[in-house]
This record gives structure tokens, sequence and C-alpha cells, in this order.
């Protein structure tokens, strides 16, 4: 296992992205002491069952997270303090969009306790930042960052590229911009349609296929030279500044997730358990609670095969045996993963199975084909 996280989910923003398939609201005025609560009833459902855990990584998502107050960021992290060990060197991230964050709110998050700052910037384009439903501009963005590298000792930001109209020069020259600003994590996502998002209703594509093929790979060609090496799809970072709350997720890492759709992942007595929390944020809010499921080891494995072949490192074996108890290649189809060997979009060998880069392109129907 590598670590014991905690997702706490914020339901709100001040406005839906027309991309955003996430549970979110748009929202104004917050009873912060009526989550606060809520937040500490339903970690506390959870402390008996994980009290011998340590919290390795906290990380606030939603949603708009910059849209909390810093007491109630410092309530939610004081109460997990109470109830888990912490170990000395947590990472515990917020979320946050330049549009509801300035140099105060980031100086009260900072006191209550956060130390890596996400920041949706999506775009250095304001045209694109229209489009994409973003309410700021490229120079509110900047002066963000800028901020928030003299405030938190780490700062990562968001981007999404293979819009409708873009061409690969102007990915180009925006990303030797992003990349002109010495961040040293960088997520970086090719715009997806998701079904129930404005843009699918509307009928909205994204860049055709052969051009998002090949704005990835100057992604991968020109941060892997500027020093942030991608060891996620669309993670990139210089070495020691990966997120270690999402290692969590793609290494078959424990988590436990509180607040409306949060999911979580943790072992109890040798049984995997999957978490769901209600989806209605105000009824979650009256009654902090969701659904509970035990995987069974195919299901977990499953789950873990997918998600571990997004990374650079791929499956480790070793790993892999001590969580499932079995090799990987027991729940593959034998003569598709010799193919994919074949074929160049697979590696086997006794550290583990990971995808190529011709692999990672087409992972998705890789996996759909492999895992059984």
């Amino acid at each position: 296992m590598t670590g014991f996280g905690i997702y706490i989910h914020w339901p709100f923003c001040r406005s839906k992205c027309p991309y955003c398939d996430f549970v979110s609201l748009p929202a104004k005025d917050f009873d912060f002491d009526a989550w606060a609560k809520a937040y500490a009833a339903n970690l506390k459902a959870y402390v008996r069952r994980t009290a011998n855990k340590t919290v390795t990584s906290i990380f606030f998502g939603g949603g708009t997270p910059s849209l909390m107050s810093g007491e109630l960021i410092y309530s939610v992290i004081e109460t997990i303090r109470n109830f888990w060990k912490v170990s000395d060197n947590v990472e515990i991230s917020a979320e946050v969009n330049p549009c509801s964050i300035d140099r105060e709110k980031m100086t009260a998050f900072q006191k209550a306790g956060i130390n890596r700052l996400s920041v949706g910037v999506q775009s250095l384009n304001d045209k694109e930042l229209k489009f994409l439903g973003r309410l700021h501009t490229a120079e509110q963005a900047l002066n963000t960052l800028k901020t928030a590298q003299n405030i938190f000792p780490r700062v990562s930001a968001d981007f999404i590229y293979a819009l409708p109209d873009q061409s690969l020069s102007d990915w180009k020259n925006e990303l030797s911009a992003i990349l002109n600003l010495n961040l040293k994590h960088l997520s970086l996502y090719q715009l997806t349609i998701e079904e129930g998002s404005f843009f699918y209703k509307k009928g909205i594509s994204p860049a055709e296929d052969e051009l998002a093929a090949d704005m990835f790979e100057l992604t991968d060609r020109m941060t892997y030279q500027a020093g942030l090496e991608r060891y996620e799809v669309s993670n990139h970072a210089v070495a020691g500044h990966e997120c270690k709350h999402n290692l969590l997720y793609w290494h078959g890492g424990e988590w436990i997730g509180i607040g409306p759709a949060a999911h979580g992942r943790f072992t109890e007595n040798g049984r995997f358990q999957a978490t769901a929390q209600s989806n209605a944020p105000l009824k979650w809010l009256q009654c902090p609670s969701g659904e509970e499921t035990v995987l069974t080891p195919k299901e977990k494995a499953q789950e873990l095969i997918f998600m571990a072949l997004r990374t650079r490192e791929g499956i480790d074996r070793n790993a892999f045996v001590s969580i499932i108890g079995e090799p990987p290649e027991n729940f593959m189809d034998a003569g598709t993963l010799q193919d994919y060997q074949t074929d160049g979009f697979l590696v086997c060998d006794n550290r583990g199975i990971r995808a190529t880069a011709s692999g990672i392109m087409i992972l998705n129907a890789l996996c759909r084909t492999l895992i059984v």
C-alpha cells in the first residue's frame, strides 16, 4: 500500500462549467458551521474502522473549495488530526479557482494547514476561457499563480487542450507559455465531452482524434524537455513533486471519501470496502451518509490494473501480489497480453506490466480487451 488519504468534497461553484459532469451546484451563501459539523460527523463514522492507519494526504476537491472559508478548512484538518495519526510530511491539497481566491484567502488557507494548491486555470487565452465557461481572465490566473508560488511550497495548475478549432501550433505556443511559469506540477487534460454536460447537450466536439494524438505527443515531448516528466496520463511533475494523494488512487492505496458524491476505498478485516456518499449536497448536509459495497478480489484487481496502467511505473508486480494475492496476469487475457507486447503497446517483465508511449495513446481500448 502507498499510504492512507482523506478526500473532502466541497460541492459548490460560482457557476457550472459547460464541460463539467462532476457533482457541483452553483451557490453563493453557505452555512460554514453546518458544513463543519457534517464533515466531522462523516469523518467520525470511519474512525473506528480505520483507526490503525496514518494519514499521508488530505485533498479538498470539488466543486470549488476556494469558496470554503479558512475557518472551515482549519476545522476539518483539526478534526482529522484529532481522529487519526497524521504523517509529519502529510500533503494537504486544495483545488482553487482564480476568480474565488486572493492573497488574503490564500494566507488563511496556508495558516489552516494547506501546503499544496491546485489552481484551475484551464487556459491562458481569454477567448478559450470564455468558451470553457471560466469566470476569470488569463491575467487573473497569472496573478493567482504568482501569488500562490510566494505562499505555498507546492503549486500545481490545470489546463485543458484539444479544444474545437485549436491547432497544434496554438497549443504549442500556449504550452510554451505555461512551461515558462516554472511550475513543478502540471495537470494537462484533453477536452472530453462527458454525457450530461452542457457541451454534450449542445453537440460540442473536441479536436479530431489524429490532431489530439499529435497534441498529446507534443505535450509529452515539451514537458519532458522542461523537466516535468509525465508520471500519469495527464499529470507531469518535477521529480519529487508528484501529487501524493492522486498516487493513492493510481497505485492501490487506501482513502476515505467525505462529502457529497465522494468515493472511498479501504481494507477492513481483509475485505476491500468501496464507499459512495449521497450525491445530493443538501440531503447529505442533513444526514451525512452513503452506500457501501465489498469488492471481490477480482473486482479490486480489475480496478487496480486499469488505474496503475495510467502511470509511468505501471503495475508493480510485488505490490499487486501483496494487495490481491495473485499476479496481475491472472486477471488478463493471455493471448491479448502477448499480442499487445508484440505490437509494442505493453511491456511485461519481472518488475511488472506498463504501457509504452504508444500504449498510453489507446489505453482505454487496451484495457477493455485486456482485463478479464
